[in-house]
């Protein structure tokens, strides 16, 4: 019938090795776990480790926030405490302390320092608040070149023209 029989034994043995090894497939049982021990046989709390291996496991009843529900429930919070506070009797409330005297703060400026660096220390130690208004005063009275090393004292609260006098005066 046909006349190139290698090819159809070919073929022929093809389909049998196929059949063949979809035998051997449906016959072999389903590969085990890593573990060793399958879904089924794993009790809950074994399955639950496992699985937090690789994802964040929670109990059914555990509510999950989205941003946006915890800020509005923290400022929910934040007003019921401040309530309580304004309805607390006034005498539970704290007391305003007397006025003390004023603060003293000693800052070292280090030599090789720029404006910014200087203002930066300035800010951190409580002295100014704004860095740019003293940048600017600093500019004025032109001294970004002129600022002394050394140590510096602050008393109390001070505008930024006598902050930077402070700082460009020689210290003795």
């Amino acid at each position: 019938m046909f006349k190139n029989k290698a090819l159809v034994t070919g073929i022929g043995i093809g389909i049998i090795v196929g059949a063949l090894l979809l035998q051997v497939m449906l016959i072999r049982p389903s590969s085990p776990s890593k573990s060793g021990i399958s879904l089924e046989e794993m009790d809950p709390q074994k399955l639950k480790e496992e699985a937090s291996k690789y994802y964040v496991v929670l109990e059914k009843n555990v509510k999950i926030y989205t941003q946006a529900e915890l800020d509005t429930a923290i400022q929910k919070k934040l007003k019921e405490e401040t309530d309580k506070l304004a309805a607390a009797k006034p005498s539970e409330q704290p007391k305003a302390t007397s006025p003390t005297a004023p603060v003293k703060i000693v800052i070292y400026v280090q030599p090789n320092l720029d404006a910014t660096a200087v203002a930066d220390l300035l800010v951190n130690s409580g002295v100014i608040t704004d860095r740019k208004a003293f940048v600017t005063e600093l500019d004025k009275q032109g001294g970004n070149t002129k600022i002394q090393v050394g140590y510096h004292e602050f008393v109390g609260v001070t505008d930024l023209q006598a902050i930077v006098s402070n700082l460009i005066a020689k210290q003795q």
